[in-house]
């Protein structure tokens, strides 16, 4: 039996201050971040389908003003960018999250900033979560079809769908009072305005949303996206040896986080999922394709930590047992702990060390006792030891409420640790009391290979470790403002040769490699998530200022020590342009 479901769910959760909450309304748009890569996706396929792109032939091919101070760039491919793997740095974001304001900087200087950038690792390689594979997609569709990028969707895909509601900033029809009200704290904030659209700048309804998930599902009769393209956007992509067999978050598609999700995976039923976030929204969208069922969930939250795909995958529990798709008895519980100890082989020993948490931030001392591994903090102060028993079935597990990747109270969390190669693995289960439960899974750590540099090298990083730096080139409404002005990082004698993200700073970012005393680069490239973000520092100085240049003047930040408060000024004018 299958049956045509779309559902749509909109919330309003708790970042929004009680005297302000308004009931959401089927009209009401939310930047759905992240997700709007599933459209990209779409819409390269749907190039593909009219047989003027090629997903395995270069992109210099289409975008011909293409460049990088690599030259392994010209073997990136339109498949590269849309599953992960082009070994692009990853999240090139200056000017990109504005606030009432319709800039279109980024889009307009996207390939000057990255020309000045290398890759992380050979096209092709593996896959590490990618923002600026999609914005690059986002211009090949451009550059083929001749038209606007919001314009190439309003004519393939939402004209033909009937849907009014997707837009995003630079289209015609975009009406911010449409939008979803945002807060920090009690203060609203003015619409907020993404351009990166093909990465993660669309607003939809979540009726509009699921509506345009119908072209993913069986019943679909191809008209919009042939249904080869549709099967191929839903196939794995990269099979990374790394991942878990059965539940992994990251099995990544063209577009989607993962074309096989827990728990429906354990049922036999093939699920497609798309997570996105704006510092202002959170979405989830979730299809079964063989069901034709569709949940949509966007909440106003700076960050929900998974909620949204939980409450998605309840809803659609529930519907399959209502309609009869799965016995009624159907439940899908943590797995259980065997906490039979047993001594730890020294071949597992041999991983001890220093990992690498990379965007994650901070790094931990693995060690080992008889029975146990000991992971410890190194660089951050505060945070105690973890310890996980090694079990007769060949894994380390929680023991006494510790547990890594986990959500909420730890009573909820179960986590089995491996080693792999350089990396560290964690699979952890996390109950959500009253909704379900959700997995994470992925290579959680690098391992820390020595890095040896001259004593005028470290010398250099040392004085500045500690010292706050502020970000200065990004326009007066970026959001980077409120959320991440300040980066300060550190340099530890546990860790020598490498900076680490400080403990009061907002700007987040990997470790870095230090190469020499005005600069240091980033190293980790553990799958799926754990390496993603990557940022090269340069230090810059103009008139005895040190400046740190993320990326090669991507954004720069200015020694906080000569910024002068304005009322120490005097009579002065500010002119904000």
């Amino acid at each position: 039996m299958k049956k045509l479901a779309i559902i749509f769910a909109v919330m309003l959760l708790s970042f929004i201050p009680a005297s302000r909450v308004q009931a959401a309304k089927h009209d009401t748009m939310y930047n759905i971040g992240s997700v709007s890569k599933v459209f990209t996706a779409a819409a390269v396929m749907r190039l593909v389908d009219m047989e003027l792109v090629d997903l395995d032939n270069p992109v210099v091919n289409y975008v011909t003003d293409f460049t990088m101070a690599d030259p392994r760039y010209v073997n990136i491919t339109p498949r590269m960018l849309l599953n992960h793997s082009s070994g692009l740095m990853g999240t090139t974001m200056a000017n990109a999250f504005l606030l009432g304001d319709n800039s279109t900087y980024y889009m307009e200087n996207f390939l000057e900033l990255i020309s000045r950038q290398r890759l992380m690792f050979n096209p092709g390689e593996r896959s590490i979560y990618n923002n600026d594979g999609f914005t690059l997609a986002e211009i090949l569709v451009e550059r083929v079809s001749g038209v606007s990028f919001t314009e190439f969707l309003e004519r393939k895909f939402f004209e033909p769908l009937g849907i009014e509601g997707i837009t995003s900033p630079q289209s015609s029809n975009f009406n911010p009072d449409r939008l979803a009200d945002i807060f920090i704290g009690h203060n609203q904030l003015q619409p907020q305005m993404l351009g990166v659209i093909g990465s993660g700048g669309l607003l939809a309804t979540m009726e509009d949303l699921a509506r345009f998930s119908t072209i993913f599902m069986d019943d679909a009769d191809g008209s919009i996206l042939s249904r080869e393209f549709v099967e191929e956007m839903a196939r794995i992509q990269k099979e990374m040896d790394l991942l878990p067999d059965v539940n992994s978050t990251s099995r990544f598609g063209l577009g989607w986080d993962t074309i096989d999700m827990y728990p429906f995976n354990a049922l036999g039923i093939q699920a497609l999922s798309k997570g996105g976030g704006t510092l202002a929204f959170t979405t989830d969208l979730t299809v079964l394709p063989e069901f034709n069922l569709a949940v949509a969930i966007s909440s106003s939250s700076q960050g929900s930590g998974g909620v949204e795909a939980v409450i998605s995958q309840a809803i659609i529990m529930a519907v399959l047992i209502e309609e009869g798709l799965i016995p009624a008895d159907t439940t899908i519980s943590l797995p259980e702990l065997n906490l039979e100890p047993a001594r730890v082989p020294e071949s597992i020993k041999t991983n001890a060390g220093i990992y690498d948490l990379g965007v994650m931030g901070g790094m931990f001392q693995a060690s080992f006792t008889d029975y146990t591994l000991v992971l410890t903090p190194v660089a951050q102060q505060g945070n105690r030891p973890l310890e996980f028993l090694f079990n007769t079935d060949g894994v380390f597990v929680s023991i006494d409420g510790n547990y890594l990747l986990g959500r909420g109270d730890s009573a909820h969390n179960v986590s089995f640790v491996t080693f792999e190669g350089n990396y560290l693995l964690v699979q952890t289960y996390s109950d959500i009391p009253g909704i379900g439960h959700t997995v994470t899974a992925v290579p959680m750590a690098q391992r820390v290979e020595a890095n040896h540099v001259s004593s005028n090298a470290l010398a250099a990083w040392e004085a500045r470790s500690g010292r706050e730096f502020l970000l200065v080139s990004d326009r007066h409404t970026s959001m980077n403002y409120i959320v991440s002005p300040v980066l300060t990082f550190m340099v530890d004698d546990a860790v020598p040769g490498y900076v680490v993200r400080g403990l009061n700073g907002r700007v987040s970012f990997p470790a870095v490699r230090i190469a020499d005393e005005n600069s240091a680069v980033a190293f980790n490239i553990a799958p799926t998530t754990t390496g993603r973000d990557a940022v090269d520092f340069n230090v810059i100085v103009q008139g005895g200022i040190e400046y740190i240049s993320l990326n090669h003047d991507e954004l720069i930040l200015m020694d906080a020590a000569f910024v002068r408060n304005l009322s120490e000024l005097g009579n002065s004018v500010t002119v904000i342009r």
